[in-house]
């Protein structure tokens, strides 16, 4: 694997990714859409706009899950945060017309 390397110091392996995700800075903010690189058992890497700067503290968006995740580095406008906690996951429910 690519990521996998003798210097890579990291806990766990990354798995390249490559998904459409959203960052929000709190419940309800407007939504900044950003790309996940890849992500790890305790993280995740993101590449935002130039015009962006993600706050230290988000809430991701990824695959119809949510978590709140904690920036670590910053690279240009790579972001590598760490997943501090998931919420629950949501159920869309769609409406079902009833026939009589």
């Amino acid at each position: 694997m690519i990521w996998a390397t003798v210097a890579d110091r990291r806990r766990t392996l990354r798995r390249p990714l490559g998904h459409l995700a959203v960052i929000m800075a709190e419940p309800g903010a407007p939504p900044h859409y950003c790309l996940a690189i890849d992500t790890s058992d305790g993280g995740v890497r993101v590449s935002t706009s130039h015009d962006f700067e993600v706050p230290n503290q988000f809430i991701l968006r990824l695959s119809g899950e949510e978590a709140t995740c904690k920036v670590i580095w910053r690279k240009g406008r790579q972001v590598g945060a760490k997943l501090v906690s998931r919420a629950a996951p949501k159920r869309l429910t769609r409406y079902r017309g009833q026939s009589h």
